[in-house]
């Protein structure tokens, strides 16, 4: 999946020559944590809420006075919109950030992307879902029932329809014959135990 497809749109950003006291009052106000900094619609750099602590009142800085542009980070690790999520994920490991500026290709800030984003979409889409393979057997009064021969957990599919595939792949794999060699129906649910792996 793209970035464009999920990131955050409507991002609060600051100019290069705005107040540190601004920039903490919009992170308290907002409640975040992160700001880009940009000009002209490019981003120059972002601060957090540890660099103004570490950068600005650690070092007795004016926060009246004082500029974001003296204590942001220059060096800024993004991503495109056009790159996949899964990228964004390898760069906030690699670099262990939880958010991430997202730019187009003329380098123009267009939104932002967060871990809790990523893991959320993650999770809806790596549900896990229960295949249970029934035979018809007749008890001992000669009554047909179902009668549970196996079970297999797929994780990662989005439909119980892929996932009943996936199992009977699977199952035919294990067996080197069809399934309805080993079952009359196949029946696939969401599992309410939660994933597995």
């Amino acid at each position: 999946m793209q970035l464009s497809e999920m990131l955050v749109r409507e991002v609060q950003t600051a100019a290069p020559t705005t107040p540190l006291l601004e920039i903490a009052r919009l992170m308290r106000d907002t409640n975040i944590g992160f700001v880009p900094i940009v000009e002209n619609q490019t981003l120059i750099g972002v601060v957090t809420d540890r660099d103004i602590v570490v950068r600005a009142v650690a070092e007795s800085k004016n926060a009246e006075r004082t500029p974001v542009c003296d204590v942001m980070s220059y060096e800024v690790v993004c991503c495109f919109d056009d790159e996949s999520t899964e990228h964004a994920r390898e760069l906030m490991d690699a670099h262990d950030v939880r958010r991430l500026p997202v730019i187009n290709r003329e380098h123009r800030l267009v939104g932002v992307i967060n871990m809790m984003d990523l893991e959320g979409r993650e999770a809806t889409r790596k549900k896990t879902m229960k295949v249970t393979f029934h035979k018809e057997k007749t008890d001992s009064y000669g009554r047909p029932h179902k009668v549970a021969i196996k079970t297999i957990y797929v994780t990662g599919l989005k439909s119980a329809d892929e996932a009943r595939d996936a199992a009977v792949k699977r199952l035919e794999q294990e067996t080197g014959g069809a399934w309805t060699n080993v079952a009359n129906t196949v029946e696939a649910k969401e599992d309410p135990g939660g994933s597995r792996s």
